[in-house]
């Protein structure tokens, strides 16, 4: 008979928007049943990497470049909607935060959130596009989860690189059994490339796709790989004992994410922790198979979150 069968369900737009330590990214992500997610329309604001470092200075500049991207994400909303109404109507938004502003709180199994952030990027989400269902998730969860669907359950301890801060995640077959942070991050290496050859920051961000032994590039890598490799080591002793792992996984955004890689397998500091360490980046062709963006280089974090979102809504 007519009308007793199953509607089909339909696929909906969500509103991604990422809160680094060192920039803000957003995204469309349509979201169906039985297909891939797509994300489409991605920006990503990087907020400067200054000389003075001041937590009330960061809050600002991550609150500015939220306005910035939603701006641009809703102008591409907009051009949606003229074409595919359904396309470009933004129906939820779902918002990944980093530490310092979200991170995991194992003892209680919830995430922790800092109120001012969360409340600045809720209002900023409103004011753009509405009074739209929002959902909070941390960065961790998301590097955590889309690392697992590339490599699998598999021991490893996990390093999310943030522009100011660092995320360290323990996994085992199960999920996330430590978590810890470090003050210490991309900027780190742009801020030692700006000193030491007075390097404008996009030179920089570009110098960190050169091998180690560039001549011009050779004494700030050094120095910049064994501060990080040193910084990892401290965090980390709290965290694994020597040889219990032997997997080191870095997320990143790129070109960051495969120097910072480089950077842990180039200086043999952490071969006490990691005397067989394996140290990999997560690409944005790793996560290909799972997400459909046609953006030429895709931005990491951001389709980590596209897979993170789609687990959770497609639950």
């Amino acid at each position: 008979m007519f009308g007793l069968g199953k509607k089909k369900e339909e696929g909906r737009t969500v509103l991604l928007l990422d809160i680094e330590s060192g920039s803000v990214g957003a995204a469309l992500v349509r979201i169906a049943p039985q297909e891939r997610p797509r994300m489409f329309g991605e920006r990503r604001v990087h907020l400067p990497a200054g000389a003075v470092r001041t937590a009330e200075g960061l809050a600002r500049g991550v609150e500015g470049a939220i306005t910035n991207v939603l701006q641009t994400i809703a102008e591409v909303a907009g051009r949606l909607r003229n074409a595919q109404v359904d396309l470009g109507q933004v129906q939820q938004a779902s918002i990944v935060l980093a530490a310092p502003w979200g991170r995991p709180n194992l003892a209680s199994g919830r995430p922790d959130f800092l109120d001012g952030m969360t409340g600045a990027a809720s209002r900023a989400v409103e004011n753009t596009f509405g009074a739209v269902p929002v959902s909070l998730h941390t960065s961790a969860a998301a590097a955590a989860y889309g690392t697992r669907s590339v490599f699998g359950a598999e021991p490893a301890l996990l390093c999310v690189v943030g522009g100011e801060v660092t995320e360290l995640l323990v996994l085992d077959g199960r999920g996330v059994i430590a978590h810890a942070t470090m003050p210490h991050g991309s900027h780190g290496l742009l801020r030692t490339l700006r000193a030491h050859g007075g390097y404008s920051e996009a030179e920089a961000r570009s110098a960190a796709r050169l091998p180690f032994e560039s001549k011009h590039f050779k004494e700030p890598f050094n120095a910049s790989a064994a501060h990080f490799a040193q910084q990892c080591k401290d965090a980390a002793s709290g965290l694994v004992s020597p040889g219990e792992y032997s997997r080191v996984r870095i997320v990143a955004g790129e070109p960051m994410g495969e120097w910072h890689a480089r950077a842990l397998a180039h200086d043999d500091i952490l071969t006490e922790l990691f005397p067989r360490g394996e140290v990999r980046a997560l690409r944005a062709g790793h996560l290909a198979p799972f997400v459909d963006a046609r953006a030429q280089a895709p931005d990491v974090m951001l389709l980590l979150g596209t897979l993170f979102i789609d687990g959770q809504i497609s639950r």
